[in-house]
């Protein structure tokens, strides 16, 4: 299960080998923590393993899930393992009634770490959505009753890359972050749904000092609205 594509240009996180020595230490402190996560003592599907049931005894009929032999739709816990080997689960979850209603989870490393967790609603994704990559939280954000809704939030290396926001499943705009090679906040940039600059975009210096804060208006500037030299003194 992945959330649905979205329509805005993802920008990556430009890293360097001369990066900083402070900021190479705190990737290292994320890394070792992430590790810690991916080799935990016990798999994170324990809680439910007992109450649930193999995922290869369900069977779909008309977009309802059964059990094997059942003329009753299935409620209850699910366990699905990868290739059928019960010491690799791959996902768990619950239906009631033959639709996904309640959490659902995925998994990587046969179950030590996460690769997603959400929530359903009579077969529909509803409430919290997080997804990781390589054991670091990638993006997360909120559906409601199937639909984007609020604030979604991508990282790339534990660093904020971008941030939409969406009304009943549209789109209405979304911001672009990009860092200097200390780690710092470099541009924090706003678009509109079609891909134009809009609104109040800024820029900083290495030293986190603001730069620029600039108005755009589909694509074109309207207004520069303050700008600084490295020192924080304001530039006419």
């Amino acid at each position: 299960m992945r959330a649905k594509l979205f329509t805005a240009l993802f920008i990556g996180i430009f890293i360097s080998p001369s990066i900083s020595s402070q900021y190479l230490e705190d990737s290292a402190d994320d890394f070792s923590q992430s590790l810690k996560n991916f080799f935990r003592e016990k798999p994170l599907y324990e809680k439910y393993a007992d109450s649930a049931v193999n995922y290869a005894s369900l069977v779909e009929r008309q977009d309802i899930k059964y059990q094997v032999n059942s003329s009753k739709p299935f409620t209850g816990n699910f366990i699905k393992y990868v290739d059928d080997n019960i010491f690799c689960v791959e996902e768990v979850g619950t239906y009631k009634n033959g639709k996904l209603h309640g959490y659902l989870e995925g998994y990587d490393g046969c179950g030590v770490a996460y690769s997603y967790k959400m929530n359903f609603k009579k077969g529909l994704e509803h409430g919290k959505y997080q997804e990781w990559s390589e054991g670091m939280l990638s993006m997360e954000g909120q559906y409601n009753d199937g639909k984007l809704e609020g604030e979604w939030t991508g990282y790339e290396y534990g660093l904020k890359a971008w941030t939409e926001y969406f009304d009943n499943d549209e789109l209405l705009y979304y911001l672009e972050y990009t860092y200097h090679q200390n780690g710092q906040l470099a541009t924090k940039e706003s678009f509109n749904a079609d891909e134009k600059l809009n609104g109040v975009s800024e820029t900083y210096h290495q030293n986190g000092q603001l730069a620029s804060k600039i108005s755009y208006k589909d694509g074109s500037i309207e207004k520069v609205i303050e700008k600084y030299d490295f020192n924080g003194n304001p530039i006419n």
